[in-house]
């Protein structure tokens, strides 16, 4: 991303900014893997995606943003586990749509396999937030369940309002994506939320969920392109967010501060 563009990004962002300074940290993104028994380039992208960040040695974490498996069954769920039992970091995942309702018969597969479909927690003073967005039937919009609101509510009531945080999903909050959006964004308005983080569109893109960052990340899939890649994030006094393709440099892409 050029500087101009950057600038831009930090000034749309700078209503009730804070200054804030935490002990710094990198973690890794993975999302929309699509792993198949009939798609071995798929398979292959995650698998050098896991080599690829295991080569470095500051990176802390890994989130995985959903759509881990094609069709939701437990062949390619087990196989994207496996997978990511080499990794020498701990990951933290949520499912996609492709993952619990791509086949109505396999829907709990992914809860049996990863034995969660949401997760919270703390790293070095910054909350972590992952939380299930996916349809009730195949082709429609994904939906937060109202299980899942009173969950994410007790999370974050148990937060510092200060306290600077990040939420992870597969659907982007918007209309459109998520038909009850408008009820998760009133009650993280509530909140320090830094950035909500998610997958879907296979592509990097910014949103503004009123006022919260909305960052939209790539795929690990090649596609047309020669390697596949993840995200990588940075932060200190800002966040810093990185495309990082296989066996290549990272390419710094958004810089926002943190609010």
């Amino acid at each position: 991303m050029k500087k101009p563009l950057i600038i831009f990004c930090i000034l749309f962002f700078q209503a009730q900014l804070l200054v804030l300074a935490i002990e710094p940290f990198r973690f890794a993104l993975f999302s929309d893997l699509h792993i198949s028994n009939d798609n071995l380039q798929a398979t292959e992208d995650l698998q050098l995606a896991v080599k690829d960040v295991n080569t470095l040695k500051n990176i802390d974490f890994v989130l995985v943003a959903g759509d881990v498996s094609n069709s939701g069954d437990t062949v390619s769920l087990k196989l994207a586990k496996q997978i990511f039992e080499k990794s020498k970091l701990k990951y933290f995942i949520v499912p996609g749509n492709h993952d619990i309702r791509w086949n109505e018969k396999e829907a709990t597969n992914f809860n049996l396999v990863f034995k969660n479909d949401k997760f919270a927690f703390s790293w070095k003073g910054v909350e972590f937030i992952g939380f299930t967005t996916a349809p009730f039937t195949k082709f429609s919009n994904g939906i937060i369940r109202d299980s899942d609101i009173e969950w994410l509510k007790f999370s974050l009531k148990n937060i510092k309002s200060d306290i600077p945080t990040f939420i992870l999903t597969h659907y982007p909050l918007l209309q459109g994506d998520v038909d009850n959006w408008k009820i998760i964004t009133d009650l993280l308005q509530k909140y320090n939320i830094q950035a909500v983080l998610s997958g879907h569109y296979h592509r990097n893109v910014l949103l503004n969920y009123d006022g919260i960052p909305g960052i939209v990340n790539r795929s690990t899939l090649r596609a047309n392109e020669a390697v596949g890649g993840y995200s990588i994030y940075s932060v200190s006094d800002s966040i810093r967010v990185y495309e990082k393709k296989i066996g290549q440099p990272e390419e710094e892409w958004i810089v926002l501060p943190l609010r």
